[in-house]
């Protein structure tokens, strides 16, 4: 008799694990896995007073990150687009540069477009943008790589043209909103440019480039308490050792002697005429 009631309760046993198992596997089939663009790690070292979130392909230098993916294009033109908006474009860089030289989806060479104006490549960015709008007219990243390319040639009213109507699409564009107040600041616009940078971080506040360029530019104008306030909120949003904070300090000693500085606008990254090194 103890003999069946132990097989009996053995039997009941795996009837039940089994029945847990199977509503397992169900939960793991139902739960739809990340997206390369999902994946985010939650913090790159920063400041001692905090750190900025930034996309996954920010930490994964040194290595091809959509290496493994089924579609290497989309994830390419995933992490570029997130690394553009994190202010990281020469990071971005390196994701494009990596994938397959078979990609030509409109997305993909929108992406690809910006990303070369960004760093100031500005003849494969216009080659690149022109490929992407024949395929998609109304594809942003390129005509926002036009309008990049056409501040870098001085040609502000096409630029601002493209770029106001990007906004007028989407108001929350935030690095279209970033352009405009750089074009204003090219043309050396003080006001225009102070309220556009304020503008993008309203939108975005851990907007590095928008953050940067405040402090360059109230430090060049001589608001040196603005423009200390402006470092250390850039403090909290750009991981430790980045160009960007060495040359904001730089041009905060300027401040502090009532020298003028001159006016990194772009980018980090930018060529060696800009105060931001070359990373």
């Amino acid at each position: 008799m103890p003999v069946n009631r132990l097989k009996s309760s053995l039997v009941g046993l795996g009837f039940v694990a089994a029945v847990a198992l199977g509503f397992v596997l169900l939960s793991k089939k139902m739960t739809p896995p990340a997206t390369p663009s999902q994946a985010k790690e939650p913090l790159v070292p920063g400041s001692a007073s905090g750190a900025a979130p930034v996309s996954s392909a920010v930490v994964a230098l040194g290595k091809d990150v959509c290496e493994h993916e089924a579609d290497r294009c989309a994830c390419a033109a995933s992490h570029g687009a997130d690394l553009l908006n994190a202010s990281f474009p020469e990071r971005a860089l390196q994701i494009v540069s990596r994938a397959p030289t078979t990609c030509n989806s409109a997305e993909f060479l929108g992406v690809r477009a910006e990303v070369l104006a960004a760093v100031e490549r500005t003849e494969d960015a216009t080659k690149a943008a022109a490929l992407a709008v024949q395929a998609d007219p109304k594809n942003r990243f390129a005509r926002r790589a036009r309008a990049i390319v056409a501040i870098q040639t001085h040609e502000y009213e096409a630029a601002d043209a493209a770029l106001n109507a990007l906004v007028k699409e989407d108001a929350k564009d935030a690095d279209s909103w970033f352009y405009l107040a750089l074009s204003q600041r090219r043309r050396d616009h003080y006001n225009g440019a102070r309220e556009g940078f304020l503008h993008v971080l309203r939108l975005n506040p851990e907007y590095i480039d928008a953050r940067y360029n405040l402090v360059t530019l109230t430090a060049a104008a001589g608001a040196a308490q603005e423009a200390e306030h402006d470092y250390q909120e850039l403090e909290q949003i750009t991981p430790v050792g980045d160009s960007r904070l060495i040359a904001a300090r730089v041009a905060l000693r300027g401040a502090d002697k009532s020298a003028p500085v001159e006016l990194p606008v772009l980018h980090q990254g930018a060529p060696a005429a800009s105060v931001a090194p070359s990373r």
